[in-house]
């Protein structure tokens, strides 16, 4: 069945959805590698300059969380892809091997400038999914344009046990600085939707991962036998 990913992207952009923090405890797991609650992150991490894009990935909690995702959170995260994140999107798609992750310190911001996902080499055949773990709210929470081109701009917030969608091809969107005394923590990550995915030689620009299976999307196509959907 042919799909339009641009009809999809509109029809999850805002939406948001509740999944079970027992069933996946990223949040958990997360504070028992760094070993300390994630709003209290910016007791230990030190200051930092306005983050920028070229600078907001490099703090050490980044570092910890890329480098120990395969020997920790990858079951979670791909049995989440797999049962919770198919049921919504109902196609087949390769995910994003190693979700993005964000932290936005008391006084900075998560996102270094507003931009469109295209901007940076991301293509036209992807979904977005964001999943706040700490402090995801008010001016720490991501804003976005409403619609493409409106130029009016909300917030879109992620309390802890909820994932949103945005269209993050077409709308522009950022950050904000965040104005309160908890670090925010999250992380987010796209899906190539099968149907629609061609072969490119364009990489990420934070890991310099090339958009294949294999690389920066999974080499695994998750289906409905896949999902485990009966």
């Amino acid at each position: 069945m042919s799909i339009s990913v641009s009809s999809l992207r509109s029809g999850l952009h805002k939406k948001s959805f509740s999944y079970s923090t027992k069933k996946y405890p990223f949040r958990q797991e997360i504070e028992s590698i760094l070993g300390i609650n994630l709003e209290d992150l910016h007791l230990y991490l030190g200051r930092f300059d306005k983050f920028q894009r070229s600078t907001d990935q490099c703090t050490l909690a980044h570092k910890v969380f890329y480098s120990t995702f395969a020997s920790t959170l990858q079951p979670i995260y791909n049995s989440f892809v797999k049962e919770f994140i198919y049921p919504i999107v109902m196609t087949d798609f390769y995910y994003q091997v190693i979700p993005t992750f964000r932290i936005g310190l008391p006084g900075n911001r998560f996102v270094g400038e507003y931009h469109k996902d295209s901007k940076y080499n991301h293509q036209d055949y992807e979904i977005n999914f964001n999943l706040g773990l700490a402090n995801y709210e008010g001016n720490a929470s991501l804003r976005t344009e409403d619609f493409p081109g409106s130029d009016n701009y909300i917030s879109l917030e992620c309390p802890y046990g909820r994932v949103f969608s945005f269209d993050h091809i077409d709308c522009m969107h950022g950050s904000e600085i965040n104005d309160t005394n908890k670090t925010m923590v999250s992380f987010d990550f796209r899906l190539a939707l099968a149907e629609l995915y061609f072969d490119t030689d364009s990489s990420s620009v934070n890991m310099n991962s090339s958009f294949k299976p294999g690389s920066y999307f999974s080499v695994e196509c998750v289906n409905n036998s896949s999902s485990h959907l009966h």
